[in-house]
């Protein structure tokens, strides 16, 4: 049997979204009309970013010239590379994928193992007196049973996400008033949704691209939140200054934040920490674009020496690294679907992050996110994130302010 392997992708604008490559096949990934998989939503991706192909059953990835780079597991490739079963390969700003062996049965390991147990219990009532095969007929009725029942439930609930991806408009979804009729006459009832707009659309394409889960529909005060931050940017026009100063520094940190494989809206970060001003200085302490405090900025190699003169806070380079290294600490001591709660904790500081009653809830939650911890987090923190959402939103849609 030929070679085949599925290319998910984890994060990025293509979540959760697999395609196949046969023996012999090959892929572009980038934005051209060319490119068999396409990552328009992805701003750093080039037309033509990257190639993968499968030659005699194995896996190679090839840059085609991007501008920013493809990576697997954090290293920047310069040529052809093999891939192997599990490598996280990055490319753009929030886009990763990872590649395994086709496998027909895969969705269904679990009634794989059943069935072939079912098997051998037939193979053995066979050779067996008569007297003796009710018990075992009986467990292979039950097992059929379980096959059947978690067969259904799977089929259940993969309906039931489909219908959830569904645009939710008649115009957007193509439903025949028809339809919509008898749904009605059958008196469906169904939660009520919160007005949708501009605004929480970009909150659930920001949580989506970042491979976060995004806030409940149902969270109206966040949505609020992050429109009040909106309104405060950009009063009296303020952001347009911030445009302006943006650009002197940007570079240097798109730089450091690529060199940690980090998605370039973590920049965003400074928007919010300093607006952009080298020497900007809280009454705290905490000084430069990044807002480094002194502890933590010679934990992360920058000497501050009050005696010499010396603060490599506000050197705007080896700033930037230092935040980029703090910032993949924190995604890698999270996890990396969890971008929310590392960016809290970029504002809170981690040993806050960690208190007790926080680490025993993390233990207990299947995932403890950004949205199911904040309610144990100082008011500040709970106001960083969306204050975050808000300066990416505006610098995602320029035009609109």
């Amino acid at each position: 049997m030929k070679s085949r392997f599925v290319i998910r992708f984890v994060a990025g604008p293509l979540h959760d979204k697999s395609f196949e490559l046969g023996e012999g096949d090959s892929r572009t990934i980038g934005k051209g009309e060319l490119s068999s998989i396409r990552l328009d939503d992805d701003a750093l991706v080039s037309r033509t970013h990257a190639r993968i192909t499968l030659e005699r059953g194995t896996l190679w990835i090839e840059d085609l010239g991007s501008r920013n780079g493809t990576f697997i597991n954090g290293k920047m490739i310069e040529k052809k590379t093999m891939v192997r079963a599990g490598d996280k390969v990055t490319l753009g700003q929030l886009s990763s994928f990872q590649c395994s062996p086709w496998n027909a049965l895969e969705p269904s390991r679990f009634a794989s193992a059943v069935l072939t147990q079912v098997t051998n219990i037939a193979a053995r009532m066979k050779r067996r007196p008569k007297a003796s095969i009710w018990p075992q007929f009986l467990i292979l009725q039950l097992i059929v049973s379980v096959v059947v029942g978690a067969a259904w439930w799977g089929g259940k609930k993969f309906r039931m996400r489909a219908v959830e991806s569904q645009p939710t408009t008649q115009e957007s979804s193509g439903v025949s008033a028809e339809v919509i009729r008898r749904q009605q006459d059958r008196k469906v009832v169904s939660i009520p949704d919160v007005p949708r707009n501009f605004i929480w659309d970009e909150i659930v394409a920001v949580s989506r691209r970042f491979g976060d889960a995004p806030p409940s529909v149902m969270d109206v005060q966040f949505q609020k939140k992050v429109e009040s931050w909106i309104e405060r940017f950009t009063r009296g026009d303020a952001h347009k200054k911030l445009f302006e100063r943006k650009e002197k520094y940007w570079p240097t940190i798109l730089s450091a934040l690529s060199q940690e494989g980090l998605p370039a809206e973590l920049g965003y970060l400074v928007w919010i920490e300093s607006e952009f001003n080298l020497n900007a200085q809280s009454h705290a302490g905490a000084l430069g674009l990044w807002q480094f405090m002194p502890g933590t900025a010679r934990d992360f190699g920058l000497q501050v020496d009050a005696q010499q003169k010396i603060d490599e806070r506000i050197d705007a380079v080896k700033s930037s690294k230092a935040a980029a290294q703090y910032l993949s600490m924190l995604l890698k001591q999270f996890g990396t679907d969890r971008y929310m709660l590392a960016i809290a904790s970029y504002n809170a500081g981690q040993n806050k992050i960690q208190r007790k009653t926080i680490a025993a809830q993390i233990r207990r939650a299947p995932k403890p996110d950004f949205w199911a911890l904040r309610d144990q987090l100082p008011q500040e923190t709970i106001d960083y994130v969306p204050k975050f959402l808000a300066a990416i939103i505006i610098n995602r849609n320029p035009e609109r302010w």
